[in-house]
């Protein structure tokens, strides 16, 4: 009997801790999400075995909810990725090489847009489909791990952010042991937003 006591409170524990968790992570997701066009500055460090120092990248980061967003990098050089529904898109205009394709759980690329995509747009069902999501949340910050549903060589993705803030840090861990780490810093939001996001639609043929 004291051992079925002990499941059903061990249970009930750990039922009223996830709903708490969830409830925090709607709340967090809820803040990242934009009705409007929003700019999001970006610093991206690779860490590679086969590099003596880490790869350095910036840009921006531009969302029109529910379907577009896109990743405008202009340092070292400057590449255009976007993804728009469930298609993906790429643009070298240094090289003039253009490159479409569709989101699917066994793309490292689509696993790496959907975190973003489903943080910016409060969709957790998005998140959900490609990874098994562990949330938890400290005095000091929250924390989201994702670990990936399908074999990839994604091995996890961290995501972190003060209390009560949007995100703040991405970070891409490969099983290889390779990671990146992505910084974010909201620049802006509204009209000026949405004319580069249509100007950068354009490039990229989105249509």
């Amino acid at each position: 009997m004291k051992w079925i006591m002990f499941s059903v409170v061990l249970n009930l524990l750990l039922f009223n801790q996830q709903v708490i968790a969830e409830d925090y992570l709607s709340a967090v997701m809820a803040r990242m999400q934009h009705q409007s066009a929003v700019k999001i500055r970006y610093k991206e460090t690779r860490h590679l075995e086969l590099m003596d120092e880490p790869w350095q990248g910036s840009g921006y980061l531009y969302a029109l909810s529910p379907d577009l967003m896109i990743k405008e990098q202009w340092y070292p050089q400057k590449e255009i990725m976007a993804v728009n529904a469930d298609k993906l898109y790429y643009y070298d205009p240094v090289n003039n090489r253009r490159h479409q394709s569709q989101m699917t759980t066994d793309n490292p690329l689509s696993l790496n847009i959907a975190v973003f995509k489903a943080l910016i747009n409060h969709d957790k069902q998005l998140l959900e489909e490609y990874y098994q999501i562990e949330f938890c949340s400290k005095v000091e910050q929250w924390l989201l791990t994702l670990i990936p549903k399908q074999q990839t060589t994604l091995a996890k993705i961290v995501v972190t952010g003060l209390p009560e803030q949007a995100a703040n840090t991405i970070s891409v861990y490969q099983k290889d042991g390779d990671y990146n780490e992505f910084s974010l810093i909201k620049e802006g939001e509204g009209e000026t937003e949405l004319t580069m996001i249509k100007i950068l639609a354009e490039q990229l043929n989105i249509k």
